[in-house]
């Protein structure tokens, strides 16, 4: 479910903070964990019967746990990302927030199966990289609009700060 973001405040509860901070050090326990297996003798060799390393298949399957925990977050991510203020540049940082997880986990999705990939599928590389392009463009388009929508907002609060309130 994509978060709306129409409330005018954002107040996690710490259970939710709790759950996000435990799923994304897990994630990167999982990330470190990964950089020490590619470090173990024979992770390099491959697997019977195919162009794929032992190693390449630790890394897509560690991939898809980080990218797994980046979209399952996202909306908890994106309150905590919001600043605490009112109105539609609260609304925005949020959703800004939303889709740079869900971008980031595209982004580690197939950066993690593109050696599993290309092992087995090798001549079709074009069609797994057109893919992933495909569903990076969402994320992104919608992150350009939203920052496009809070340049006023934020104009307005950066004058409102500089000018200490005066006109």
């Amino acid at each position: 479910m994509i978060p709306t973001f129409e409330s005018d405040r954002f107040e996690p509860s710490r259970e939710t903070t709790r759950s996000i901070g435990k799923l994304l050090f897990g994630a990167t326990g999982t990330a470190f964990v990964l950089g020490l297996v590619t470090l173990l003798p024979g992770v390099d060799r491959l697997l019977p019967g195919t162009d794929v390393s032992i190693g390449a298949l630790v890394r897509a399957v560690a991939a898809l746990v980080v990218a797994g925990t980046l979209v399952y977050t996202a909306s908890g991510l994106a309150t905590l990302v919001a600043p605490t203020g009112r109105g539609e540049l609260s609304r925005n940082a949020a959703s800004i927030g939303y889709w740079l997880s869900v971008l980031a986990a595209v982004l580690i999705a197939h950066w993690g199966l593109a050696p599993l990939v290309a092992g087995l599928f090798g001549g079709l590389l074009w069609v797994y990289d057109t893919a992933f392009l495909l569903a990076a463009l969402g994320p992104l388009l919608v992150i350009a609009v939203r920052l496009y929508a809070s340049l006023d907002p934020a104009a307005d609060v950066f004058a409102e700060k500089v000018s200490k309130g005066g006109t």
